[in-house]
């Protein structure tokens, strides 16, 4: 009697938790509903590949058409203060003016790299989602599939009702993580719309994401770009040139001998402040060029295990059609085959995030480099 009880209880308290996930499983399908509704009057959806996602966030990116334009102020500025330095003729103010604009031009420069790799990303998580998507949606339906064969087994006496549950479990956990998975890609939709400047109502048709031509960067050039164009480096060796240009103009004035050693302390900061900004960027540079080199050799991998993947299905689809293998069989196979084209684009992703940050480092971040 006990041991009954046991199972009764056990029983029930499964179709409990069922009754819970039921409800979650509702509410998640309204929401998903209420999203789609809202996208009735959507416009037609526009076919776009990673260059021209970058192109359009550059172009229509409200964040960075305000950097546009402190940046025009800030040239306008400069172009003041150096008409009103003609009259004094100061090499200090004029390396001050100097300087002061090289910070603008670095911080447009700097947002405008950054908003490039955001878009890029954006939009490779937006790929990884859809395939997400699709691997779910067929584990949905096979274990849908397998629920209906227990139903069937149980109904024959081969199966117990305490089966049907366990197995109704795991295909409410499948579509319920399916269903979430929807409402993650309409919020990864959402934020990349944004970064694209367009409005809400926007479908895309994203180009399919395949390994890219391996972009070949030697550490030693990385190194040597990355100072040659350093507008941190550049900042520094101004910032020299001025403490410089302070010493010499107190020493030929009366500045007493306490104040003049310390504009030669100060001197000597700001050359060793350039030693060590050089030093961190040949750190970053090598790190992020490491990071570049195993994204490589991780997309080969990825890459050829998608190929064995790939074959593998087709042998289960052949039997499938000599009535050897079944269609759940196959459609397993479709599921390990996205799988595996779900780790290649995230392989990708990956590379992307470091050859962009590398080249963003050396200086030399163009769209153009993006396939």
């Amino acid at each position: 009697m006990k041991i009954k009880d046991h199972i009764f209880k056990f029983i029930f308290s499964r179709r409990q938790a069922m009754k819970k996930k039921l409800v979650i499983l509702a509410y998640l399908l309204f929401s998903i509903l209420a999203i789609g509704s809202s996208q009735i009057d959507a416009q037609e959806s526009i076919n776009l590949d990673l260059p021209q996602a970058a192109e359009m966030a550059l172009a229509n990116n409200f964040e960075f058409q305000k950097a546009g334009y402190q940046l025009k102020n800030a040239e306008i500025d400069a172009k003041r203060n150096e008409a009103e330095n003609l009259l004094s003729q100061s090499n200090l103010l004029e390396r001050q003016n100097e300087l002061l604009l090289i910070q603008e031009k670095e911080q447009y420069q700097q947002k405008k790299e950054d908003l490039i790799i955001q878009v890029v990303d954006e939009y490779l998580q937006l790929k990884l989602a859809q395939k997400d998507l699709q691997v779910k949606e067929k584990t949905s339906v096979i274990e849908k599939n397998t629920l209906e064969n227990i139903k069937v087994q149980a109904k024959a006496g081969y199966k117990v009702e305490l089966d049907v549950l366990e197995q109704s479990n795991i295909y409410y956990d499948a579509l319920f993580s399916f269903e979430s998975s929807k409402l993650d890609y309409q919020k990864l939709l959402g934020n990349f719309q944004m970064t694209l400047g367009v409005n809400s109502k926007s479908q895309f048709e994203l180009a399919e994401i395949n390994a890219p031509d391996f972009k070949e960067i030697k550490l030693d050039e990385a190194l040597q770009k990355g100072r040659q164009n350093s507008v941190a480096l550049q900042m520094n060796n101004l910032e020299i040139d001025l403490a410089s240009l302070e010493l010499e103009k107190s020493k030929v004035s009366d500045t007493p001998e306490i104040d003049l050693n310390k504009l030669e302390n100060n001197l000597a900061v700001t050359k060793l402040d350039y030693q060590i900004a050089q030093q961190n960027l040949d750190y970053q540079i090598e790190s992020q060029w490491q990071n570049y080199v195993q994204t490589k050799n991780d997309i080969t991998s990825s890459q050829n295990s998608l190929d064995q993947i790939y074959q593998h299905k087709l042998i289960i689809s052949n039997q499938v059609k000599a009535g050897l293998a079944s269609e759940d069989e196959e459609l397993s196979a479709m599921v390990g085959v996205l799988e595996a084209e779900y780790r290649l684009a995230s392989s990708v992703r990956n590379y992307y995030n470091a050859l962009l940050n590398l080249q963003s480092i050396m200086g030399n971040l163009n769209k153009e480099d993006i396939q």
